[in-house]
């Protein structure tokens, strides 16, 4: 019996945007910066990336065939080549090898046979091009001294900070004593923040029974490898789990907590503050009456939310000290989720936004999310202007990606475009990766996602497979029958969950919202997790599909191009429109326009962008809440 777990939910639509300005006079000014506000917290630090040592089995059996052809070395080559290809720069990777230098039958020798070949190291340029000569190199010749290479892994990481180490064996340890288990329960044991992932590559019963024992005892994870395919697949998914953990980005700015006056003046761009207590941010912005202001802001906690947060973007001008005559859009969080996500856009046309003296209007984050004593919170927040330059400039789509190229990324800017048909990966638990794709009015969108749970699957009560949908806006979509995450309820094999068909259609003059969220043409993502899942189930690995499906004729309509800014801050996704002219939050490359008052005419549009997030969750309703006056 299927089950699908849902809440309530009142479909928001939460649109109390009004349209442009009547008659302003003043340029927007691309080259302003950010202020400070005095007495304004710092932006949290983001944490350390986790230091992770991978330890590589190069005794002899790599030499075998795996199940594509070729030898299991240069299955595990492909599959480290490109783990060192796609580490940050600043995430911090080591290198061990065991079996790699003897190729005698002298034990005691054989057992020694464990090098560091590339110490704990950020991945710049240089540390990269060293890393995979050193892997195009190796060769398989000897023991496999699985319990000494552990040991001298956890050395080789340090006493502090969280460590990881990921294994990939195909055998049982040659060399015990001493046996690698008690090894693991031995670092355990010392109380070292330190837990091992394990990959069985092709491994047969008896050593993997030996692995998984290895990744139990330290908290950390079991996947097997059947080919070189797998493998890559396997050791992209620790890794990720180990580096992809959110960290808000975003040019640094401290908006005032008192209100429109005194606030900083922010530009197109991506910004990064913080909620503190249950204080709300203001920024001023400069809009000229034949523009229109996107703005988009995303909160993002270390620990998830309590049910009921909410998040509110406004503005308009700043008089009243009540900015919303420009945009209002807001949600609310269930609980599952470490992010809460709105945005709005300003309506074309005049006569229905009040004037803002010399152009300069307000931007409110309303913040029902941290309270009182609460820890600070980072908040991204993603302002656009769109005018006849950005529309004539025009933006381009990024090439989607497919096959190993088209693994989901870790946030907004992040996120991996493909096009329809069928994408596969592994995912562990816990994680969240993000795509997406371009959309435009009269096409319709159908979300297939489905994982593949293993017997013994150790699910909670409410452990599900979930599948969100986020507009151009970076506002949540809703998914069929308001179901966000389909139980496991302790079923096991394919579970899936479907979103759509639904047409994409552009928001009227008169503002009329779509309540399903599908009426802003241009870049939709696709986020899916398995959610809340048991502590014992984090990292787990497991299959994961991904279908989509673009159908329907495409209008000729041409919407908005809304420029981003060119922030050094965005991740390396390319952007892109929809095909229409709607460049959807994502920054963008237009050609240079000749209106110099342009945004466009001014900065250079970078390839990525917006603020990055890592969805744990993503249920939502819309439910209006205010601490003060409306």
């Amino acid at each position: 019996m299927e089950i699908t777990f849902m809440y309530p939910r009142p479909r928001r639509r939460r649109v109390l945007a009004a349209v442009s300005v009547l008659s302003l006079g003043a340029l927007l000014s691309p080259a302003a910066t950010a202020s400070a506000s005095p007495g304004a917290p710092a932006t949290p630090e983001a944490p350390e990336p986790a230091r992770i040592n991978l330890v590589l089995d190069l005794s002899g059996s790599m030499n075998e065939n795996d199940a594509g052809g070729r030898t299991r070395l240069a299955a595990a080559k492909q599959a480290v080549t490109r783990i060192i290809d796609s580490a940050p720069e600043q995430a911090p990777l080591g290198l061990r090898v065991y079996g790699a230098t003897y190729p005698g039958r002298d034990k005691k020798q054989g057992c020694a046979d464990t090098q560091q070949v590339l110490p704990v190291t950020p991945m710049d340029r240089a540390a990269r091009a060293d890393a995979k000569e050193r892997v195009a190199g190796f060769k398989a010749v000897g023991f496999t001294p699985i319990g000494v290479s552990l040991r001298e892994a956890a050395k080789d990481l340090g006493a502090t900070g969280e460590r990881r180490i990921i294994l990939v064996s195909d055998g049982d340890d040659t060399c015990a004593p001493p046996p690698p288990c008690e090894v693991a329960r031995e670092l355990k044991a010392q109380g070292v923040d330190l837990a091992v992932d394990v990959v069985g590559f092709r491994a047969p019963s008896s050593a993997r029974a030996q692995l998984k024992c290895i990744a139990d005892v330290t908290d950390g994870s079991y996947a097997d490898a059947d080919d070189a395919d797998s493998l890559t697949a396997d050791l992209g998914a620790l890794f990720r789990k180990g580096w992809r953990t959110y960290h808000a980005t975003g040019k640094p700015v401290e908006g005032s907590r008192e209100g429109c006056q005194g606030a900083p003046l922010v530009t197109p761009g991506q910004y990064l503050d913080t909620f503190t207590g249950g204080r709300d941010l203001y920024y001023r912005v400069k809009k000229r009456p034949d523009q229109r202001l996107q703005v988009s802001a995303t909160a993002v906690a270390e620990q998830g939310y309590p049910r009921g947060s909410i998040i509110t973007v406004a503005a308009g001008p700043a008089g009243d000290g009540e900015p919303r005559d420009w945009l209002r859009e807001f949600d609310q969080s269930m609980g599952w989720a470490n992010i809460i996500t709105t945005g709005g856009r300003s309506r074309p046309g005049a006569g229905n936004e009040k004037p803002a003296p010399d152009d300069i209007g307000c931007i409110r984050v309303e913040n029902d999310v941290t309270g009182s004593g609460d820890r600070p919170m980072p908040v991204e927040l993603l302002v656009g202007i769109a005018d006849k330059a950005t529309q004539e400039a025009g933006a381009r789509a990024p090439e989607p990606r497919t096959g190993a190229d088209a693994e989901g990324g870790f946030s907004f800017n992040s996120a991996t475009p493909i096009g329809p048909g069928t994408h596969r990966q592994s995912i562990a638990v816990g994680e969240a990766p993000f795509w997406r794709v371009e959309l435009k009015p009269g096409q319709k969108l159908t979300v297939k996602g489905s994982v593949d749970i293993p017997d013994g699957f150790p699910d909670s009560g409410t452990t599900g497979w979930g599948v969100t949908l986020y507009n151009a806006q970076r506002q949540e979509t809703q998914c069929n029958d308001n179901g966000v995450t389909e139980l496991f309820a302790g079923r096991t094999g394919r579970i899936e969950r479907v979103c759509g068909p639904w047409e994409i259609t552009e928001r009227d003059d008169a503002g009329n919202a779509d309540p399903k969220g599908y009426d802003v043409p241009g870049t939709y993502y696709i986020q899916a997790q398995v959610a809340e899942p048991d502590d014992e189930a984090k990292g787990v690995v497991v299959p994961m599909s991904l279908t989509v499906d673009v159908s329907g004729t495409p209008r000729s309509e041409k919407g908005p191009v809304f420029f981003f800014g060119d922030d050094t801050a965005r991740g390396p996704s390319p952007s892109g429109a929809n095909g229409t002219g709607e460049q959807a939050g994502t920054g963008g490359t237009p050609s240079a326009a000749k209106d110099d008052d342009s945004p466009v005419g001014t900065l250079a549009l970078s390839a990525g962008a917006g603020a990055g997030v890592l969805l744990l969750g993503g249920i939502t309703v819309y439910a209006l809440r205010r601490r003060g006056a409306a």
